[in-house]
């Protein structure tokens, strides 16, 4: 075999996690779930300035495998913060914010992930996971965060439950291979494979046009 089964899910998980292919559908996801989606949401200075107040003052507590002055250095430059997605259900608000590792492995989120991706101090970390903090958005509270990963392990209440402890902020974990599997989504879905399978499409007809 030219490559081998976990090379092949891989690549998989890659091509299924580009945000223009699986944006879309998550989108369609929420809809479907009741939720109003927007796609643009905007945290501002003013709400960014709310999460260094609170963590400076103690109000805001992280758990231990998180630096809080690393997210205060963070958010001290920023002017915004630009989650995925905002969603309204029954008047609360919620911050979603997609990830996917699509190269890694099986793209399954189980707790090593969660360590790489979310606990380090370093800055890239920092600003991965600072929408985590934010609990107000202009005036409103929000009600919590919703956070898409790739696939599920059998770790998934461990990661759960290291996410909600360190960030103090209610999160709902949800998986890509869960969410394509909705029934409601199998037309918008086909419509996303017809994308695809016409762009690889033109990708081999250029190709083939090469010397």
């Amino acid at each position: 075999m030219e490559f081998t089964p976990a090379q092949i899910r891989a690549f998989r998980y890659w091509i299924q996690g580009y945000p223009n292919f699986y944006e879309p559908i998550v989108g369609e996801y929420f809809r479907a779930m009741g939720y109003n989606v927007q796609k643009t949401v905007i945290v501002g200075r003013a709400d960014i300035q709310r999460v260094i107040d609170a963590l400076f003052d103690g109000r805001k507590r992280l758990g231990p495998d998180l630096d809080a002055q690393a997210y205060v250095r963070h958010l001290e430059d920023r002017k915004r913060l630009k989650p995925d997605m905002l969603l309204e259900k029954e008047h609360n608000i919620y911050l979603a914010e997609f990830k996917s590792w699509g190269g890694s492995g099986s793209g399954q989120f189980d707790v090593v992930t969660v360590r790489n991706k979310f606990m380090q101090p370093e800055l890239r970390d920092v600003n991965r996971s600072a929408f985590l903090l934010v609990d107000w958005l202009n005036g409103q509270p929000v009600a919590g965060k919703i956070l898409v990963a790739s696939a599920r392990s059998s770790q998934h209440d461990a990661v759960l439950d290291m996410l909600t402890r360190n960030f103090n902020t209610p999160i709902q974990l949800l998986y890509l291979d869960e969410i394509y599997r909705t029934p409601q989504l199998a037309g918008f879905i086909e419509r996303q494979m017809r994308y695809l399978e016409a762009a690889v499409a033109e990708l081999k007809q250029a190709l083939g046009e090469n010397p």
